[in-house]
């Protein structure tokens, strides 16, 4: 029998667990040896890792140790179905949970590096892509408590069509609203990776674009949007109607909200 099976060991070995969890499950009656000689070894057949793999599987989903007993004591085919559908639909979950994660983390790595790069207060002609984005009427003046009330309706327009995206809200400047002094938003927004149905979905469209940055987060937005403007008055560039107000550096990579590197861009005809 030796030379067919293994000891508590070498199937631990096999399986890449402790002898402990062998010992643990046994005790626990979800998964025994296979036969125990007189001497008090324990010895495993191979035809038990699979079920090991599975029960392996089903710990890492965070099973519990008496569902996974529940089921290996009433085992059958039908339960087994059942047992594997309801963990279908969590792996399916964190599945896409983990390329929502993956997305966001590429996402910020390339975003907190164009703002290690950026050239602060200068006004640059840059190619930006096309982008898909959840768009949120903004009503108001620009105060903390309206901004505040503003970015949570923004959040639940996004919450209700399913979208839970930790990118930055950006928000729209339309350019007949700035004038000497002053300036407003129209609109908040998210960046989606694809469009969606729903009124609240629209498109900016690619192509050149005028940029500026500045690290001195919301301070300089008004006077930074006068710059661009007259930049593209003196050098005879027709602007469209609406500067893009993103955050490229926040509370993740800079002490402060008065830090942040805020980027600007409005395309150009």
């Amino acid at each position: 029998m030796k030379k067919t099976h293994f000891t508590t060991g070498e199937f631990a070995k096999l399986c890449n667990v402790n002898k402990q969890t062998l010992f643990y499950y046994d005790q626990e009656g979800i998964f025994c040896p296979e036969f125990i000689a007189e001497n008090g070894y324990r010895y495993y057949s191979y035809t038990q890792l699979e079920t090991f793999t599975v029960i392996s599987m089903l710990r890492d989903l965070g099973v519990q140790i008496k569902e996974i007993k529940a089921h290996m004591d009433n085992r059958s085919p039908e339960a087994l179905i059942e047992l594997m559908h309801s963990k279908q639909e969590e792996i399916d979950k964190k599945i896409q949970f983990l390329q929502l994660s993956k997305r966001y983390i590429d996402n910020k790595i390339r975003v907190t590096r164009e703002g290690i790069d950026a050239p602060v207060g200068q006004v640059l002609l840059q190619d930006i892509p096309s982008r898909n984005m959840i768009v949120s009427a903004y009503e108001g003046t620009i105060d903390d408590i309206t901004i505040t009330k503003r970015l949570a309706e923004h959040m639940e327009n996004c919450s209700s069509l399913g979208i839970y995206d930790a990118t930055p809200i950006g928000a729209m400047i339309p350019t007949d609203s700035i004038t000497r002094t002053s300036y407003r938003y129209t609109k908040y927004y998210t960046v989606i990776d694809e469009a969606v149905k729903s009124d609240l979905c629209q498109t900016a469209c690619g192509g050149s674009y005028l940029v500026i940055y500045d690290n001195e987060g919301y301070n300089n937005v008004h006077r930074n949007c006068l710059k661009v403007l007259n930049y593209a008055e003196e050098n005879g560039i027709e602007l469209s109607d609406t500067f893009y107000e993103d955050v490229i550096l926040d509370d993740l990579s800079t002490k402060g909200y008065h830090n942040y590197l805020i980027k600007l861009s409005i395309k150009i005809k």
